[in-house]
Protein backbone atom coordinates (compact mmCIF):
# COMPACT_ATOMS: atom_id res chain seq x y z
CA UNK A 1 0.00 0.00 0.00
CA UNK A 2 1.43 3.35 -0.97
CA UNK A 3 0.49 6.59 -0.19
CA UNK A 4 0.76 9.26 -2.77
CA UNK A 5 -0.03 13.26 -2.67
CA UNK A 6 -1.40 15.66 -4.54
CA UNK A 7 0.24 19.14 -4.99
CA UNK A 8 -2.56 20.72 -3.98
CA UNK A 9 -2.40 18.54 -0.59
CA UNK A 10 -4.96 16.50 -1.12
CA UNK A 11 -4.12 12.54 -0.33
CA UNK A 12 -5.47 9.35 -2.28
CA UNK A 13 -4.00 5.57 -1.53
CA UNK A 14 -3.30 3.36 -4.45
CA UNK A 15 -2.62 -0.04 -4.70
CA UNK A 16 -1.88 -0.64 -8.15
CA UNK A 17 -0.50 1.23 -11.44
CA UNK A 18 2.01 3.95 -11.73
CA UNK A 19 0.90 7.21 -10.54
CA UNK A 20 1.37 10.14 -13.00
CA UNK A 21 4.34 12.42 -13.09
CA UNK A 22 2.44 14.77 -10.42
CA UNK A 23 2.36 12.99 -7.75
CA UNK A 24 4.66 12.33 -5.47
CA UNK A 25 4.86 9.02 -3.28
CA UNK A 26 5.91 8.14 0.14
CA UNK A 27 5.72 5.57 2.48
CA UNK A 28 2.38 5.73 4.47
CA UNK A 29 3.16 6.23 8.47
CA UNK A 30 6.73 7.12 7.44
CA UNK A 31 8.46 9.54 10.16
CA UNK A 32 11.81 10.57 10.37
CA UNK A 33 14.15 9.60 13.13
CA UNK A 34 17.31 11.25 14.64
CA UNK A 35 19.76 8.96 14.52
CA UNK A 36 18.93 8.48 11.09
CA UNK A 37 19.72 11.82 10.58
CA UNK A 38 22.74 11.53 12.65
CA UNK A 39 24.09 9.21 10.92
CA UNK A 40 23.47 10.79 7.36
CA UNK A 41 24.79 14.22 8.46
CA UNK A 42 27.26 13.61 11.30
CA UNK A 43 28.42 17.24 11.10
CA UNK A 44 25.54 19.46 11.28
CA UNK A 45 24.00 17.01 13.91
CA UNK A 46 27.34 17.97 16.17
CA UNK A 47 27.10 21.44 15.41
CA UNK A 48 23.79 21.78 16.70
CA UNK A 49 24.64 19.40 19.75
CA UNK A 50 27.44 21.66 20.45
CA UNK A 51 25.15 25.40 20.04
CA UNK A 52 22.15 24.15 22.11
CA UNK A 53 24.95 23.44 24.89
CA UNK A 54 26.49 27.09 24.78
CA UNK A 55 22.69 28.02 24.71
CA UNK A 56 22.32 26.18 27.88
CA UNK A 57 25.53 27.55 29.22
CA UNK A 58 25.03 30.95 28.79
CA UNK A 59 21.66 30.90 30.21
CA UNK A 60 23.17 29.07 33.16
CA UNK A 61 25.81 32.13 33.91
CA UNK A 62 23.27 34.81 33.22
CA UNK A 63 20.84 33.29 36.00
CA UNK A 64 24.11 33.22 38.39
CA UNK A 65 25.08 36.54 37.80
CA UNK A 66 21.10 37.58 38.53
CA UNK A 67 21.16 35.86 41.43
CA UNK A 68 24.94 37.15 43.00
CA UNK A 69 23.48 41.11 41.82
CA UNK A 70 20.33 40.33 44.28
CA UNK A 71 22.44 40.07 46.90
CA UNK A 72 25.05 41.93 46.50
CA UNK A 73 22.02 44.89 46.72
CA UNK A 74 20.59 42.94 49.79
CA UNK A 75 23.99 42.92 51.65
CA UNK A 76 24.49 46.70 51.04
CA UNK A 77 21.04 47.48 51.72
CA UNK A 78 21.00 45.01 55.23
CA UNK A 79 24.61 46.81 55.95
CA UNK A 80 23.73 50.56 56.01
CA UNK A 81 22.68 51.35 59.44
CA UNK A 82 19.33 52.81 60.47
CA UNK A 83 20.50 56.30 60.75
CA UNK A 84 22.22 55.87 57.31
CA UNK A 85 19.26 55.34 55.73
CA UNK A 86 17.43 58.22 57.34
CA UNK A 87 20.57 60.60 56.43
CA UNK A 88 19.98 59.77 52.58
CA UNK A 89 16.22 60.19 52.50
CA UNK A 90 16.39 63.90 54.52
CA UNK A 91 19.23 64.38 52.10
CA UNK A 92 17.02 63.86 48.88
CA UNK A 93 14.57 65.64 51.15
CA UNK A 94 16.39 68.67 51.75
CA UNK A 95 17.31 69.09 47.68
CA UNK A 96 13.59 68.30 46.38
CA UNK A 97 13.11 70.92 49.30
CA UNK A 98 15.62 73.51 47.85
CA UNK A 99 14.22 73.21 44.11
CA UNK A 100 10.44 74.73 45.03
CA UNK A 101 12.14 77.26 47.51
CA UNK A 102 14.08 78.39 44.58
CA UNK A 103 11.59 78.28 41.83
CA UNK A 104 8.73 80.12 44.47
CA UNK A 105 11.89 83.12 45.18
CA UNK A 106 12.31 83.00 41.19
CA UNK A 107 8.11 83.67 41.01
CA UNK A 108 7.97 86.39 43.21
CA UNK A 109 10.87 88.20 42.14
CA UNK A 110 9.75 87.99 38.41
CA UNK A 111 6.51 89.20 39.75
CA UNK A 112 7.50 92.34 41.12
CA UNK A 113 10.49 92.92 39.01
CA UNK A 114 10.33 96.65 37.44
CA UNK A 115 12.39 96.03 34.23
CA UNK A 116 11.57 93.78 31.29
CA UNK A 117 12.08 90.17 31.95
CA UNK A 118 11.53 86.62 30.72
CA UNK A 119 9.77 83.53 32.55
CA UNK A 120 9.98 80.42 31.24
CA UNK A 121 7.32 77.91 32.78
CA UNK A 122 8.25 74.45 32.69
CA UNK A 123 4.97 72.95 33.59
CA UNK A 124 2.92 74.89 30.75
CA UNK A 125 6.33 74.76 28.13
CA UNK A 126 5.38 78.63 28.24
CA UNK A 127 7.79 81.42 27.50
CA UNK A 128 6.52 85.07 28.61
CA UNK A 129 7.85 88.38 28.47
CA UNK A 130 6.95 90.07 31.10
CA UNK A 131 7.35 93.84 33.42
CA UNK A 132 5.81 93.77 36.52
CA UNK A 133 3.81 90.55 36.44
CA UNK A 134 2.22 92.42 33.08
CA UNK A 135 2.27 89.62 29.83
CA UNK A 136 3.52 92.02 26.99
CA UNK A 137 4.19 88.22 25.06
CA UNK A 138 3.32 85.01 25.38
CA UNK A 139 5.69 82.24 23.56
CA UNK A 140 5.13 78.56 22.88
CA UNK A 141 8.36 76.48 23.57
CA UNK A 142 9.87 73.04 23.65
CA UNK A 143 12.33 72.19 26.90
CA UNK A 144 14.73 69.68 26.59
CA UNK A 145 14.19 66.30 28.86
CA UNK A 146 16.71 65.54 31.61
CA UNK A 147 19.80 63.19 30.96
CA UNK A 148 22.93 61.95 32.35
CA UNK A 149 25.57 61.32 30.07
CA UNK A 150 29.24 60.67 30.77
CA UNK A 151 30.09 57.55 32.81
CA UNK A 152 30.42 57.33 36.78
CA UNK A 153 32.32 58.63 38.91
CA UNK A 154 32.37 61.62 36.11
CA UNK A 155 28.52 61.38 35.07
CA UNK A 156 26.71 64.57 34.75
CA UNK A 157 23.09 65.29 35.04
CA UNK A 158 22.33 67.93 32.84
CA UNK A 159 18.75 69.32 34.08
CA UNK A 160 16.47 72.05 32.92
CA UNK A 161 17.34 75.37 34.88
CA UNK A 162 15.54 76.97 37.99
CA UNK A 163 15.46 80.05 39.39
CA UNK A 164 16.60 83.19 37.85
CA UNK A 165 19.69 83.28 34.90
CA UNK A 166 20.72 86.12 33.13
CA UNK A 167 20.89 86.89 29.58
CA UNK A 168 24.53 86.89 28.49
CA UNK A 169 24.25 87.87 24.33
CA UNK A 170 21.68 87.25 21.66
CA UNK A 171 23.50 85.51 18.60
CA UNK A 172 22.49 84.95 14.76
CA UNK A 173 22.95 82.25 12.58
CA UNK A 174 26.61 83.62 11.63
CA UNK A 175 27.62 82.68 15.37
CA UNK A 176 29.88 79.75 15.93
CA UNK A 177 29.06 77.54 18.84
CA UNK A 178 30.90 74.01 20.54
CA UNK A 179 27.68 72.14 20.48
CA UNK A 180 28.35 69.62 23.73
CA UNK A 181 29.16 66.23 23.04
CA UNK A 182 25.82 64.59 24.16
CA UNK A 183 24.11 65.60 21.78
CA UNK A 184 25.88 64.06 19.04
CA UNK A 185 25.51 61.11 21.40
CA UNK A 186 21.98 61.06 21.87
CA UNK A 187 21.13 61.75 18.33
CA UNK A 188 23.38 58.66 17.64
CA UNK A 189 26.05 61.19 15.22
CA UNK A 190 29.60 60.35 15.32
CA UNK A 191 31.36 63.25 17.65
CA UNK A 192 33.26 65.56 15.66
CA UNK A 193 37.04 66.79 17.11
CA UNK A 194 35.39 70.15 18.94
CA UNK A 195 32.45 70.50 17.56
CA UNK A 196 32.14 74.21 16.82
CA UNK A 197 30.06 74.46 14.20
CA UNK A 198 28.38 78.32 12.47
CA UNK A 199 24.47 77.97 12.50
CA UNK A 200 24.24 75.33 15.29
CA UNK A 201 21.90 77.40 17.53
CA UNK A 202 19.54 78.06 14.33
CA UNK A 203 18.54 82.35 13.42
CA UNK A 204 18.70 83.74 16.49
CA UNK A 205 19.45 82.50 20.12
CA UNK A 206 19.51 83.31 23.59
CA UNK A 207 22.79 82.60 25.40
CA UNK A 208 22.72 82.41 29.17
CA UNK A 209 25.02 82.57 32.16
CA UNK A 210 25.48 78.80 33.46
CA UNK A 211 25.96 77.28 30.06
CA UNK A 212 21.94 77.11 29.31
CA UNK A 213 20.89 78.44 25.65
CA UNK A 214 17.21 79.42 24.49
CA UNK A 215 17.80 78.37 20.72
CA UNK A 216 16.01 78.23 17.69
CA UNK A 217 15.48 75.15 15.22
CA UNK A 218 18.77 74.98 12.54
CA UNK A 219 18.51 74.10 9.68
CA UNK A 220 21.74 71.80 10.29
CA UNK A 221 23.78 69.95 12.47
CA UNK A 222 22.57 68.12 15.80
CA UNK A 223 19.90 70.15 16.64
CA UNK A 224 17.87 70.47 13.50
CA UNK A 225 15.65 67.70 14.43
CA UNK A 226 11.94 69.04 15.23
CA UNK A 227 11.56 66.04 17.23
CA UNK A 228 14.99 66.49 19.25
CA UNK A 229 15.70 69.26 22.20
CA UNK A 230 18.81 70.00 23.56
CA UNK A 231 18.86 68.77 27.27
CA UNK A 232 18.82 71.58 29.48
CA UNK A 233 17.87 74.33 26.99
CA UNK A 234 14.83 75.36 25.57
CA UNK A 235 13.49 75.86 21.91
CA UNK A 236 11.35 78.89 20.42
CA UNK A 237 10.07 80.30 17.33
CA UNK A 238 12.81 81.90 15.39
CA UNK A 239 9.75 84.36 14.77
CA UNK A 240 8.74 84.95 18.54
CA UNK A 241 13.03 85.59 19.38
CA UNK A 242 12.50 87.91 16.31
CA UNK A 243 9.89 89.67 17.29
CA UNK A 244 11.54 90.22 20.75
CA UNK A 245 15.28 90.48 19.54
CA UNK A 246 15.28 94.74 20.65
CA UNK A 247 14.08 94.03 24.02
CA UNK A 248 16.55 91.56 24.55
CA UNK A 249 20.09 93.01 26.62
CA UNK A 250 23.10 91.44 28.27
CA UNK A 251 21.84 91.56 31.66
CA UNK A 252 18.25 90.69 31.22
CA UNK A 253 16.80 88.78 34.06
CA UNK A 254 15.34 85.01 32.75
CA UNK A 255 13.14 83.32 35.20
CA UNK A 256 12.61 79.86 35.12
CA UNK A 257 9.54 78.19 36.97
Amino acid sequence: MYQVKMKRGHEYAMSTGSPPDNIKITRAFEKPRWREFREAYPRIAAGMALCSAVLILVVLALVYKRIEYGRELAYLRASMTQAEIQRVDAIEAEENNLVAMTVELARREAQGSRELHLVVDSGKSLMYLEREGAVLREMQVRLGQEATVGARPDAVCLAQPRGKRIVERVVDSTYRWAVPECAFVQRGQPVPGDGVMPGALGPLAIILNGGAVIYSQPATGPLSDANYVLSGSVRADAADIEAIKANLQPGMAVYFL
